[in-house]
């Protein structure tokens, strides 16, 4: 007798915070199952919670999420700032889920612990709609914190880390299934393409090329969520970029990458070599920091002719103890190269951008201020990224053990737009942070750094000498 045919779920959360937009945001994992689970003949049916498809296009395919106010966690009643919930309505998603086919299991993923409310709301609304259908969460929320999930979102099953084989014998085991596990993907040149067929018609897409990092790095919890570092094979991560623009017709892709330039010269310059030899024109986009000391001149020379066009470079901070806590991955003197040899490729400085990170644990704002005149000074911009501890990191048990947060803290109060103003003063500095990386950002557009003006260096030592 024939098996019948599974249907399952797929739901994207909502995002609740007090600002959120589509900076090339993709549910990757999610797409990576949806295209496993139809290998193994699942029927899938999807639901994007943030979906924004027809709201109005920023540059390069990034746009607004329509946004809902919504009452605070009471936890957040003390933020003077709008709470909001992003995405479709409540509504919508009510009805998606009761025209979609009735489903055999329904799968949610989640993706920073401070947006535990969108996964939360969305398995409510899904266990009252569909009673008896078994839930099962992901996602990075999900392994990070997978007993604050179990007990705040109440999903049936949790699936913690990469979940792509995980969830496929776990479903064989729900429901009976007949997959055999042998047949599981045994690296990441195995899994299918990402499903973004089932997504609206995409305005860019996103590519992974190698998965984790070879860095640990004090702030940051890859090495918590993911397996040991590794890199696919150069033609299938082409073949996959030549795949999806013939399908979708879409020029802008973005790395989700977080070591894109780990072993430049076998992976990264084969990659955008072969790119080349295709003739397609392609913008491509770093939203994750670039490691400045793998730039080389033929490196930056490939970027410029393949066609990278948002580039943000790591530096994070200008403190030496600091920088190698992050693996000695950053340093002065390689930024400083990179920018170099980016500009001799063609770009212009104002193009290029570096992260400086504010509100680490016993971090002093004149740390956060150095660090931008020091990237300012390079003639670049300036990208502020507010800390939020992430548990299990280094930063946040060095967070804990000073006083700053207590170890079981609510993840909402980790939330990175909120988490450096901790005390009220904070508020006053931080907000004048932004507004110094807003002014030099805009001088960095003039071609002008004030603090490497001679003239500018004259009278500041004039001020100086006066106390």
């Amino acid at each position: 007798m024939p098996q019948t045919i599974k249907q399952l779920l797929l739901i994207n959360p909502w995002i609740y915070d007090f600002t959120a937009f589509d900076l090339w945001s993709k549910p990757l994992g999610l797409l990576y199952i949806a295209a496993l689970l139809r290998k193994f003949a699942y029927q899938i049916t999807f639901i994007d919670c943030l979906d924004n498809h027809t709201l109005k296009k920023k540059k390069y395919g990034q746009g607004k999420i329509q946004r809902t106010i919504v009452d605070k966690p009471e936890i957040l009643n003390h933020i003077p700032r709008q709470f909001a919930r992003y995405g479709i309505s409540e509504d919508e998603l009510k009805f998606k889920i009761k025209q979609a086919p009735p489903p055999d299991a329904v799968l949610v993923t989640s993706m920073m612990t401070y947006w535990y409310p969108g996964p939360q709301h969305v398995v409510d609304i899904v266990k009252h709609l569909l009673p008896g259908v078994p839930v099962i969460l992901g996602g990075i929320y999900a392994s990070l914190l997978p007993d604050h999930a179990l007990k705040q979102v109440q999903p049936d099953y949790i699936i913690e880390g990469p979940g792509e084989s995980a969830v496929i014998k776990l479903l064989a085991d729900l429901l009976h299934s007949s997959n055999n596990p042998p047949d599981l993907p045994q690296s990441l040149d195995d899994y299918p393409y990402p499903a973004f067929d089932i997504l609206s018609p995409p305005h860019y897409t996103v590519v992974l090329t190698s998965r984790g990092c070879p860095f640990d790095c004090s702030f940051c919890a890859q090495k918590l969520i993911c397996t040991p570092f590794n890199q696919r094979n150069p033609d299938c991560v082409v073949d996959e970029i030549y795949t999806h623009y013939r399908k979708y017709q879409v020029c802008d892709i973005a790395f989700y990458d977080d070591a894109l330039f780990i072993n430049r010269d076998k992976h990264i310059k084969v990659i955008l070599k072969k790119l080349l030899d295709l003739r397609m024109p392609l913008r491509f986009h770093t939203p994750n920091g670039l490691f400045a000391g793998q730039i080389d001149l033929e490196l930056a020379q490939l970027m410029r002719q393949s066609g990278f066009r948002t580039i943000r470079l790591s530096y994070e901070t200008i403190n030496k103890k600091k920088q190698r806590e992050m693996s000695n991955k950053i340093s002065d003197d390689a930024i400083f190269e990179a920018v170099n040899h980016l500009n001799s490729a063609g770009y212009q400085k104002k193009e290029l951008e570096a992260y400086v990170i504010m509100g680490l644990p016993d971090q002093a704002p004149e740390e956060v201020l150095e660090s931008m005149i020091f990237i300012n000074n390079l003639g670049i911009r300036i990208r502020l990224a507010s800390y939020s501890p992430i548990p299990g990191t280094l930063d946040f048990n060095r967070a804990v053990s000073s006083g700053l947060i207590e170890p079981d803290i609510d993840p909402l109060l980790t939330n990175k737009s909120i988490f450096p103003l901790q005390s009220p003063e904070n508020y006053g500095i931080y907000r004048n942070l932004r507004l110094v990386q807003n002014l030099l950002n805009q001088a960095v557009m003039h071609a002008y750094s004030p603090f490497s003006d001679p003239l500018m260096k004259k009278v500041l030592r004039r001020i100086d000498d006066r106390k």
